[in-house]
């Protein structure tokens, strides 16, 4: 069951919705505007969200860590230093 939702849009997303039903797309403009609403849920929902961290940090590597820490030696080293003048 669909429950009819009323919303404005933009002429120029209205144009693009009509255009892809009229290029055969969709079967009409609701099945367009609830497919990107669907997607957009899905790309948004907190199991994607949390994959998405999973695949984009899933191993650290640990040749950053050390360059992170040598970055970290020599700001330390070079605030002491400037603080003894």
């Amino acid at each position: 069951m669909s429950i009819p939702v009323t919303t404005r849009l933009d002429e120029s997303v209205v144009t693009a919705v009509d255009s892809a039903v009229a290029a055969g797309l969709a079967p009409n403009r609701g099945s367009v505007i609830s497919a990107a609403v669907n997607e957009w849920l899905a790309r948004h929902s907190e199991d994607s969200i949390a994959r998405s961290y999973r695949t984009r940090y899933h191993d650290p590597d640990p040749q950053n860590d050390e360059i992170v820490a040598a970055i970290s030696r020599f700001a330390a080293a070079a605030c002491l230093a400037h603080n003894e003048h």
